[in-house]
Formats: C-alpha cells, sequence, structure tokens
C-alpha cells in the first residue's frame, strides 16, 4: 500500500514536555488520514475527519493557550496570535470544504501548507514554551 502520510512523525521536533509531543503525535496522525482520504476521494471520511481535526485543533491550542497564561509565559500574545491565525485558517478552510468539496484547495493546504507551518510552529513556538513551563511546574 501506498504511504500518503504527509510527514512522518519522526518529521516532528520534540519539545521539553512529552503531553504536547503526544498532542502533536496525534494532530499527526489525524491529517495523515485525512490525506489518505484525500487521495482515494473519499469525501464522506475526509468531511468526518476534518471535524476531528478541527476539535482537536481547538482543544489542543486551548490547553497550550491555558498553560501559558497560568504560568505567565512572555512570549503569550505572540504564541496565542499564531493559535488564532492557524485556527482561522482552519475553520475557513473546513467550512469551504463543506461547502464546495474542492479537494484540491484541501490537498493543496494538508499536503503542502500545514505540514510547512506546523514544523516551524512546533520549532519555535512550541520549543520555547514547553521549555518555559516545565522549568515554572519543576519549581512547583
Amino acid at each position: 500500500m501506498e504511504n500518503t502520510n504527509v510527514l512522518e512523525y519522526e518529521a516532528i521536533p520534540q519539545v521539553a514536555m512529552d503531553a504536547m509531543n503526544e498532542v502533536h503525535r496525534n494532530e499527526l496522525e489525524i491529517v495523515n488520514k485525512i490525506n489518505s482520504a484525500i487521495s482515494v476521494k473519499d469525501e464522506i471520511t475526509i468531511d468526518q475527519l476534518c471535524q476531528e481535526w478541527l476539535e482537536h485543533t481547538k482543544a489542543h491550542f486551548d490547553r497550550e493557550n491555558s498553560l501559558m497564561e497560568k504560568y505567565s509565559f512572555p512570549a503569550y500574545h505572540c504564541h496565542h496570535g499564531e493559535h488564532v491565525e492557524a485556527l482561522l485558517t482552519l475553520e475557513s478552510l473546513i467550512t469551504a470544504w463543506l461547502e464546495k468539496h474542492d479537494i484540491e484547495v484541501l490537498a493543496t493546504y494538508v499536503q503542502k501548507t500545514w505540514p510547512s507551518w506546523y514544523v516551524n510552529h512546533i520549532s519555535t513556538m512550541d520549543t520555547v514554551t514547553s521549555t518555559f513551563i516545565k522549568g515554572c511546574m519543576s519549581k512547583e
């Protein structure tokens, strides 16, 4: 069977907090399943997985935002701002998908835009944030 993964788990940078790494792995699994459904044009599965992706992303960002607030992360506004922008983009993409079922638009985001953003966000924002929060937690 052909590998349809947009990213392998090993390609995602690991951060200082295991819980964050697990959330990142879970999100990647959802996106890889979406891409697999795209490859066979299974629109019903794509619909379901896109809803799962959106809910997972909302919960993911809410958890990180709460931790950043709890521990007074100095770059909270910058990191939170990326979450807001990414979530708005994802919501818009999924709404457009559900209305038009334009598989090319969805495929471009899933295969090109999202993987690049995801690895960059984890490499920068999440790496710094997790190190800061883990340090705060260790002092509790």
